[in-house]
């Protein structure tokens, strides 16, 4: 298979009228090719890269014609409102059928379709469970998922259901298999929307967690600050004693000079000083220090912490 270029593909989705809502919650679509890779290694038993080859929005009859396959797998629209189908090529049924019986792929290309496909279900069910997880609003433990007729599927494949075929290459060290999943069109355009609005949420949850936005929360914190004219050790016994109206001498105490304290996780810290005076009929503290740069350090230490 020649490869296509991304900007290739886009523009072709583009005129095959795939809705542009689809085409941006990229990270699901690489997250489902990452989980597709995922069960080819435990379901096939050989690693391989996966990457979509292929979306295109069909009608019923389309999605008729696109699984017309002995390896299609329907589900009921009770159970899967979304995922409506998976179709292996015969490779993968192959492999699937070799890694279960323990046995090499040799002789399996002639054995009978039926008895590959009935080897498969158990695997493709565990696929459908993981990707409707993904999705949302499936019953991945209902015991009634998996059906023979494609009219079970959401939209019954009626004229007015709109479908969007996805197939997505296996790549086995250059050997390319395919693997294709139908999705109800309307579950799909609306499970969009709503990714879409959780990775918004997401980033501004990460947005608020960046450096400036943490420079910008501990500015806009608030701090107590004292200005202390002295300070007197007493013992919490002498503590108890106080009365009213008893005099405790500060010795050594300056007017002119007050300190002004902030009060910190780490306790009382001194951070600069000044003087007590009047400012508009207030009392006001005017500096005669910068504030500590040791402080001033802290503060950069936390918010870069």
């Amino acid at each position: 298979m020649i490869p296509v270029s991304a900007v290739l593909r886009k523009k072709i989705e583009m005129a095959t009228g795939i809705p542009p809502t689809l085409l941006q919650i990229r990270t699901f679509w690489s997250g489902m090719c990452d989980l597709v890779a995922a069960w080819a290694g435990e379901a096939l038993g050989a690693e391989c890269g996966a990457s979509i080859a292929e979306r295109k929005v069909v009608g019923g009859k389309g999605v008729k014609i696109s699984v017309d396959s002995p390896y299609a797998f329907y589900f009921s629209a009770e159970a899967s409102p979304g995922l409506c189908a998976i179709k292996l090529d015969q490779d993968i049924a192959v492999r699937n059928a070799a890694a279960r019986l323990q046995q090499d792929t040799d002789g399996f290309d002639a054995g009978s379709g039926l008895f590959l496909k009935l080897l498969a279900e158990q695997s493709v069910l565990s696929l459908w469970q993981k990707l409707a997880e993904e999705l949302g609003g499936h019953d991945v433990y209902s015991g009634f998922v998996m059906q023979q007729d494609a009219s079970a599927v959401a939209g019954a494949l009626g004229e007015d259901a709109r479908y969007m075929r996805v197939d997505v290459d296996l790549d086995f060290d250059g050997k390319v298999s395919r693997i294709s999943f139908v999705f109800l069109l309307d579950f799909l355009m609306r499970f969009a929307r709503e990714y879409m609005e959780r990775e918004v949420r997401r980033k501004a949850e990460v947005h608020s967690a960046s450096p400036k936005s943490l420079n910008e929360s501990v500015r806009a914190s608030s701090i107590e600050l004292d200005g202390v004219l002295g300070r007197l050790p007493m013992s919490v016994g002498d503590c108890a004693l106080l009365e009213v109206g008893q005099i405790l001498p500060l010795a050594g105490v300056d007017p002119g000079r007050l300190l002004l304290s902030a009060g910190t996780l780490k306790g009382s810290v001194d951070i600069g000083s000044g003087e007590l005076g009047v400012w508009k009929k207030h009392r006001a503290l005017k500096m005669h220090t910068p504030v500590s740069e040791s402080f001033v350090r802290e503060l950069i230490d936390f918010k870069s912490a």
